[in-house]
């Protein structure tokens, strides 16, 4: 695919149920550092590692844009001495709290997130956001979402996966739609998001066949 896909966050909220103010101020520092410092992911991370007093696999990706988290997670295990715990999300996902502190007993085990946004997306081929909005109305499962958007000719991007279907991990999904037998080409395409402020590459799926 080519050309870049401009990405203009004109509102962007996620928070959680039971965010602390302490929470919240370290958040903002997180950003506006990466924004200061137009962080790659893997540096947006160690940020949230050092500032926050602990982090969720759930919120990372959404905070953060990552679109590979467990993989940053992975490589950075031997520069942190990360602890872990288990815990549930949206009271129905499973997933981990991570932390440099080692005492992690007054962190919840439960965690109730919530997601409001407003995203202008310009593309060479001028393919905006209503589609991908018209998709997220018609289906609830994240992976469905993801089907139909194939299905109806359009690209997605790990972004587009994130801010309107609500896929984490887009790559696992796409290749659990290529064991049905949906013929599924990933390739790469240069994406800016006013958020990061960052410029970057990221896959891109699109149906063919």
């Amino acid at each position: 695919m080519s050309g870049r896909i401009d990405y203009q966050i004109e509102k962007y909220s996620f928070t959680e149920a039971a965010e602390t103010p302490q929470l919240a101020r370290q958040w903002r520092e997180v950003l506006e550092q990466s924004r200061q410092q137009k962080a790659g992911a893997e540096e947006r991370l160690r940020l949230a590692l050092q500032t926050v007093d602990y982090v969720t696999s759930f919120e990372l990706p959404f905070r953060l844009l990552l679109i590979r988290t467990p993989q940053l997670i992975a490589a950075l295990r031997n520069e942190f001495p990360l602890q872990q715990k288990n815990v549930l999300f949206n009271a129905k996902r499973f997933g981990c709290v991570y932390s440099l502190k080692t005492d992690l007993d007054k962190i919840p085990d439960e965690f109730q997130y919530r997601l409001v946004t407003r995203i202008r997306r310009e593309d060479s081929a001028e393919t905006n956001a209503a589609p991908y909005q018209q998709i997220a109305k018609e289906a609830k499962a994240p992976r469905e979402r993801l089907r139909l958007a194939l299905e109806s000719g359009l690209p997605v991007t790990a972004l587009d996966g994130l801010f309107w279907f609500g896929i984490q991990r887009i790559a696992a999904d796409v290749q659990r739609l290529r064991k049905t037998g949906l013929k599924i080409a990933t390739s790469e395409t240069e994406i800016f998001d006013s958020l990061t402020g960052t410029v970057r590459l990221v896959p891109v799926y699109r149906r063919v066949g």
